[in-house]
């Protein structure tokens, strides 16, 4: 396929490759959206796919759903997940992806950068707590930049259509971005979760932790005691 700038599903590969997975409350369906900076020109970020998973599915039954997604990148993906609603989903999803994965908490207030370390079995992960509207302008303002192209399909149409319908509240710190009722956000909130971490300045933190469990460890040298006898 002939790489074209403005058309991610051209895209060769990613720095890295990120999918954004917001978890949904009951009547709505998780999300797994796929992009990243580009590898060739760092400064141009993409949204390469975008795709709703099946409804009623719930911890590890939703996280072996995002890891049918993942395998389509070579399980190389980093994973950027919604931790909202569902705390103990970090469990599954560590035990599923491992150290690849990031966790971010949606609230009413919330910078993005502020962080707490997460136990979990078998290490540690990082969960970022960022305002909904925040997460919201920052999306806003990748967009009037110039520097973002998303794939160009009737998914890709949807999440933009959700943003659009949002409404804009007057709150006393700001304006709020509530979703109607009956309709439903959860694409359009995934795409600004994946813009925030392809321009998050700790990315290259998470993918050295993430490459570094993946390099071997070399075995101890073992012991000989045959000098000695």
């Amino acid at each position: 396929m002939t790489f074209n700038r403005d058309d991610p599903s051209t895209w060769p590969a990613m720095r890295p490759t990120i999918i954004a997975h917001d978890v949904a409350r009951s009547r709505d369906r998780s999300t797994a959206v796929v992009g990243g900076l580009s590898y060739f020109q760092p400064t141009l970020f993409g949204i390469q796919h975008l795709e709703e998973l099946p409804q009623g599915l719930c911890g590890s039954e939703r996280a072996n759903a995002l890891a049918v997604v993942d395998r389509r990148y070579y399980s190389n993906a980093l994973i950027v997940a919604d931790l909202s609603n569902d705390a103990s989903y970090a469990e599954v999803l560590s035990h599923t992806f491992g150290p690849r994965f990031v966790g971010i908490h949606i609230t009413r207030h919330g910078d993005g950068m502020t962080f707490e370390r997460r136990q979990v079995p078998g290490g540690v992960i990082w969960v970022y707590s960022i305002g909904r509207t925040t997460l919201i302008q920052k999306y806003l303002a990748e967009l009037e930049r110039g520097e973002m192209r998303t794939v160009d399909n009737a998914m890709s149409r949807l999440a933009y259509q959700q943003l659009a319908e949002l409404e804009v509240e007057d709150g006393d710190t700001g304006c709020i971005y509530k979703c109607v009722n009956g309709r439903h956000d959860d694409l359009g909130i995934s795409c600004a979760m994946l813009a925030w971490a392809a321009r998050h300045p700790h990315l290259s933190e998470w993918v050295r932790i993430f490459e570094r469990s993946r390099t071997p460890r070399k075995p101890k040298p073992k012991v000989s005691w045959a000098p000695w006898t």
